[in-house]
């Protein structure tokens, strides 16, 4: 009695600071009430001896406590004599679930219908091994539900307004998040990272151009005899072509490992002098370098003797591809030997991972998310130890929740036609809502078959894509260089060096973003209904995003060159096409959109801030003398009186100011005292003028910062 009065009365004192209130009702449901309203009705608590035959507790107040610890953030605890615990949760069956899973299910960004665990899902339509995840999902009725594990459990979206997860493990915690103020879900986004965890700014290499190969062993041209020689060449082609790159990262093979690893060197046949290769590619070509890794001891290498010898390794479950099993981490000499071994990487001037597997076998399912943690603990460890935080990019394709903090992602290895390209969008967009915010697709595809896939149509579209993606990254190789047939007598190279220029040219506002992402949680590709929450008809886009809140970007992810777009309420009333400047669209229309494949539908909205420019010159060393330089270009509306854009750069923030004024038809820029380089910000207005979409320039110092322009007419 004692137990069930401490519960009614922490309740009672927690929630009294606020609107909410979580009760338990007779039939063992929890509701989360604001007065008369249900908000969330957590239909039952789960435990059970298997997960198959979990129910509703029994005696609901054993083992369960519950309370708000926080105003809009409940605490619940399970903790019985069960082997599972999950929970349920109902609402009308027009509520949609999102989250959990980055792959998109049936091509959707909701989780309608869909049964399945906590795992990496491999094998699919579109992507193959498309893996990060969390334990946690929003619900279009204005909540998240966060489950605070690693255990392996499943999720259950199948009955209509309906969610159910069940997980391995005798104690449970979750959450559930209710909206801060008219935050909506983008502050649930935010408290649940801020229970959970963050992700570390990326370093600007790391955001791309990046380029790569399947295989820098073979593939030669020219004079090329080794893959060092073949990465120069690539090196030396994007110079010629005037290609902007920051990083380059070679998959395996490299190393004399069987298949290229577990020797932790690079083969002196393909690389013979690694370290000052490497320094060259840096110092030299202005570009990172960074290698593939995995958790599978292939026979024959270091990596297996040690773990033979030692009794490492997880037991023979025959795991895909025959790369060998996995060590388990969670014996403490063998993750110190592995990452001992990592760390001849960072030593000879490796700056980052590309983090592979872990989900095909070669461990059983149900530690798979705890090894996968472990793992990116120790490749993030190997790496910040001799750089330092910020300064070496990691990206994986199986992550989980809290492994945000160490590793950004790629979406695994989707399919190089049009059906891979859209669920790439829908993947990098539901890798957003489970915030896994720095985000890449393989640039035109992973999984090739002949001699000419993807197509030139294809691969011109993903490279718009990516273009406005977090990150940029362009897989190379055989029969598959632009430069090189049978690809040379196409419009591909072209393509690839307008869009990789335009995504150089965009990282200003990429990195604001990033700084965003790290702060906060909120991820750079959002659903349009995380900026537009209260239009219904963005709740099943799957095919456009908002890209930061400025830019609303419609991928053309279909052969032929036109597609449907709809322009959401909301964040604006008008949007204006980005490239051209002559098309404004009403919002709360659809209007089909024709673009060349030199082109991508991008729209700006009313009172955008967006920076650009050349502000890292990775391998431009064509520009003798290059500075750095920054603009902001300023699309002032007399619909939208105030406007902010917080720029990050140099590691300090800015906050940047856009003020109209109807009456004498004026717009302000305040720049905040942004200095930048010793010579000013340079300011561009989108306005009209003497002739349609005139720009005026004009610079401005950190003395002030202010500048102002009247009777003008604006392209909204």
């Amino acid at each position: 009695m004692a137990r069930i009065l401490w519960l009614a009365l922490s309740a009672l004192l927690t929630t009294a600071l606020c609107d909410y209130t979580i009760t338990l009702t007779p039939s063992s449901a929890l509701l989360v009430t604001d007065g008369n309203t249900t908000l969330v009705n957590n239909t039952a608590v789960l435990a059970g001896g298997q997960n198959t035959t979990a129910e509703p507790l029994k005696n609901a107040t054993e083992g369960l406590a519950y309370a708000f610890l926080t105003p809009t953030i409940a605490k619940i605890t399970l903790n019985t004599s069960n082997a599972f615990h999950g929970a349920r949760f109902s609402a009308s069956e027009s509520t949609r679930f999102y989250g959990v899973w980055e792959y998109p299910f049936n091509n959707r960004i909701d989780n309608a219908n869909i049964s399945f665990e906590l795992k990496g899902v491999g094998n699919n339509v579109g992507v193959n091994w498309s893996n990060a995840r969390a334990p946690f999902f929003l619900s279009s009725a204005g909540y998240g539900v966060y489950a605070d594990t690693l255990k392996m459990g499943s999720y259950d979206f199948t009955t209509p307004g309906g969610a159910q997860f069940i997980f391995n493990s005798s104690s449970l915690v979750y959450y559930i998040i209710l909206p801060k103020g008219d935050g909506g879900l983008k502050s649930v986004i935010e408290q649940y990272t801020e229970l959970s965890a963050r992700s570390e700014i990326p370093p600007t290499s790391g955001l791309g151009p990046t380029f790569w190969s399947d295989d820098f062993t073979q593939d030669f041209h020219g004079n090329v005899s080794n893959a060092q020689e073949n990465i120069q060449d690539l090196v030396n082609h994007l110079y010629d072509n005037r290609i902007r790159a920051t990083s380059i990262f070679a998959d395996r093979p490299y190393g004399s490992g069987n298949r290229s690893w577990g020797n932790f060197d690079f083969d002196p046949a393909q690389y013979p002098d690694p370290a000052s290769f490497i320094q060259n590619l840096t110092e030299v070509s202005g570009i990172d370098f960074q290698v593939w890794i995995a958790n599978r001891a292939q026979y024959g290498t270091k990596l297996y003797n040690a773990s033979i010898q030692n009794h490492w390794l997880f037991p023979d479950d025959h795991p895909v591809g025959g790369l060998g099993e996995a060590l388990n981490l969670s014996i403490p000499a063998a993750y110190n030997y592995f990452d001992e071994s990592l760390k001849y990487f960072p030593a000879v001037g490796v700056k980052g991972y590309k983090i592979d597997r872990g989900e095909e076998g070669e461990m059983p399912d149900y530690v798979q998310n705890e090894q996968m943690a472990l793992f990116l603990d120790l490749a993030y460890d190997s790496m910040v130890g001799t750089w330092g935080k910020s300064r070496f990019y990691n990206f994986a394709r199986s992550a989980v929740d809290r492994s945000r903090a160490k590793t950004h992602v790629w979406n695994g290895d989707s399919h190089a036609n049009f059906t891979g390209l859209a669920y790439s969008v829908a993947s990098g967009i539901r890798s957003g809502l489970i915030s896994f915010g720095i985000w890449g697709s393989d640039t035109g595809g992973y999984t090739r078959e002949g001699a000419l896939t993807p197509s030139p149509e294809v691969w011109a579209r993903w490279m718009w894509f990516s273009a406005f993606s977090p990150v940029y990254e362009l897989m190379l190789g055989t029969n598959h260089t632009p430069w090189y047939p049978p690809y040379d007598n196409t419009s591909t190279l072209a393509v690839m060096k307008q869009t990789a220029n335009l995504h150089a040219d965009l990282l200003p506002y990429i990195q604001s973003y990033t700084n965003d992402v790290s702060k906060t949680g909120l991820p750079i590709i959002r659903a349009l209904f995380l900026e537009a929450e209260k239009d219904e008809k963005t709740w099943d886009v799957n095919d456009s995003y908002f890209f930061g809140s400025e830019f609303l970007v419609a991928p053309i992810v279909n052969a032929g060159g036109s597609r449907s777009v709809y322009f959401p309420n909301g964040p604006s009333k008008s949007y204006l096409e980005y490239f051209n400047k002559t098309r404004v669209y009403s919002a709360g229309t659809t209007a089909n959109i024709s673009s060349p494949l030199t082109s991508m539908p991008v729209f700006v909205k009313q009172g955008a801030i967006i920076p650009r420019g050349d502000v890292y010159q990775g391998n431009a060393k064509w520009i003798q003398g290059w500075t750095p330089d920054l603009r902001l270009e300023l699309y002032p509306s007399f619909d939208v009186p105030e406007s902010k854009f917080t720029y990050y750069g140099g590691g300090a923030e800015t906050e940047i100011v856009l003020t109209t004024n109807k009456t004498d038809r004026s717009a302000t820029v305040d720049t905040g005292g942004l200095e930048f380089n010793g010579w000013g910000v340079k300011i561009v207005w989108f306005l009209k003028g003497a002739e349609e979409g005139r720009v005026m320039d004009m610079k401005v110092h950190g003395d002030g910062g202010s500048l102002k322009v009247t009777n003008i007419e604006t392209l909204f």
